[in-house]
């Protein structure tokens, strides 16, 4: 008899306008061309809809202000509320009956707020704060110019430390995920400000040390840390960015369309940014509960996420020439083998060359490798295929060098496939 499948994961969450719905944000995540109807998702609308069965934020309201507190709508369990800093939260997680005024309708949509989460942390099976980003921008000035760094950056991992200690205070065996701070200054909003390039150096050294900060603290507390702020420090450093070779484009366009890193505004994430946090969370949350919900990979966010041809890249490359196992020229190689190695699918050659003393050479790709992977395999008889040694693969500036195993005779093939 076959075991019943685990209930969805129900999932709290207390954040800002990252995790809040962008349904509800369509002054950013709605086009010029059509203001009123967002067409980007963030990650807990990815998770919804292509997660469902396995993580749920709670039932879907989809009307404004049906929640009687800060949140404007949306799925149950989740608190992002737009604008907030973790001061925000603190201002709410810290509120005392005594301190109700009458007639204050923020203080009351606060206390509001605060019942119906304590409230919801008996209906849930882990908790994500998600916080920070709002705070970093509020003082980016301070973080990139100042002579030190600036207060704020350790105040930061206190009052994440203080949202932590609450919730943990309210539902003791509850797994909390604490994600980093994402380096807002890789923004076009905020970049496109604060350019200088020896200060920026500066800049993100502070931020990182914040984080490193932050991950100690969360995990002295037992929390289980998303490192959130990896897909920032990806926009800085990879050029171009891209997922298996689709390149993204990281300047906001007005209609958000699918290629954009960011939305209009220049500073919220985009799909293809909000579908890789909803990965990075989705594996913290598998470490915390001992779940192993399915990842998203890159062709899923390509494909289902975002409506793109995952093989776009091979696709533009290989024009007529037709499929990966093709062969059109004749010359051994399959399609897919001629990307990689950066040779042309109709024209014969050889890419690969054997010196003397048996050893292989072989060059590969930036775009190719950008769309597929490589393993070397090799045998004695045509027969048998067996991975090379890694001690006997040298990857050079120059291309890929395999050792000879001192064998009589050896035969080698390349394994390739395209990225996951």
């Amino acid at each position: 008899m076959n075991a019943a499948p685990a209930a969805a994961l129900k999932i709290l969450v207390v954040g800002d306008s990252m995790s809040e719905e962008y349904v509800f944000e369509v002054p950013f995540s709605a086009p010029d061309s059509n203001p009123l109807i967002a067409n980007t998702p963030n990650w807990i609308e990815i998770l919804a809809a292509h997660r469902g069965t396995e993580v749920s934020p709670g039932s879907y309201n989809s009307a404004l202000l049906s929640y009687p507190d800060l949140r404007n709508g949306g799925y149950k369990y989740n608190y992002g509320v737009p604008s907030f800093r973790t001061t925000d939260w603190l201002g709410v997680i810290n509120l005392t009956p005594w301190d109700l005024i009458p007639g204050d309708p923020l203080v009351l949509l606060r206390w509001s707020t605060r019942t119906a989460l304590v409230g919801h942390l008996d209906e849930v099976d882990a908790v994500v704060i998600f916080l920070g980003g709002n705070d970093l921008k509020s003082n980016y000035t301070g973080v990139f110019h100042d002579p030190e760094p600036p207060a704020l950056l350790a105040q930061v991992v206190v009052n994440l430390a203080e949202i932590h200690d609450f919730i943990r205070s309210k539902a003791p065996l509850m797994p909390i995920i604490v994600a980093t701070v994402p380096n807002v200054g890789a923004t076009p909003e905020v970049a496109s400000k604060y350019n200088d390039p020896a200060r920026l150096v500066v800049a993100r050294a502070r931020v990182a040390q914040m984080n490193a900060e932050l991950v100690a603290m969360a995990t002295a507390r037992g929390a289980t840390v998303a490192r959130t702020d990896q897909l920032t420090d990806r926009v800085f450093d990879e050029v171009p960015f891209h997922l298996n070779g689709t390149v993204f484009a990281i300047p906001p366009d007005p209609e958000n369309p699918p290629h954009a890193v960011f939305c209009k505004d220049g500073f919220h994430p985009a799909t293809v940014a909000q579908a890789l946090l909803a990965d990075i969370l989705l594996d913290a949350l598998n470490r915390a509960t001992g779940r192993s919900i399915p990842r998203l990979t890159n062709r899923e966010i390509l494909g289902e996420v975002l409506g793109l041809d995952p093989d776009q890249p091979y696709l533009d490359w290989v024009g007529p020439a037709g499929g990966f196992t093709a062969d059109p020229d004749g010359d051994g190689l399959p399609n897919l083998a001629e990307y990689l190695l950066g040779s042309p699918p109709l024209m014969a050659g050889n890419p690969m060359t054997f010196g003397d003393d048996g050893l292989l050479r072989f060059a590969l790709s930036t775009e190719g490798t950008r769309f597929a992977t490589v393993a070397v395999e090799e045998s004695t008889a045509l027969a048998g295929w067996q991975p090379v040694p890694e001690w006997r693969i040298e990857v050079q500036p120059d291309g890929w060098r395999v050792l000879p195993s001192g064998a009589a005779r050896n035969f080698y093939r390349l394994a390739v496939t395209p990225q996951p």
